[in-house]
């Protein structure tokens, strides 16, 4: 896989993590798991969001460390 597949692979988490609370049917599930409660979904939405977001961060810093040494 070689020394950027794991960085890789952790930014394209991330972005898709990132994504996923965008897309028709994942708000349209959650939507019906929390029976329409609007701030229930916006606080996963929000979480899913973060955790994302701390993926493409370990990517970058792994991505850092595999190019300079």
């Amino acid at each position: 896989m070689g020394p950027l597949g794991l960085p890789l692979f952790l930014m394209i988490a991330g972005i898709v993590l990132m994504w996923q609370p965008r897309t028709k049917r994942w708000k349209k599930r959650i939507s019906a798991y929390f029976a329409g409660d609007e701030q229930r979904v916006k606080q996963r939405a929000n979480t899913f969001f973060l955790l994302g977001f701390c993926f493409l961060l370990a990517g970058f810093a792994y991505l850092y460390r595999a190019v300079t040494g």
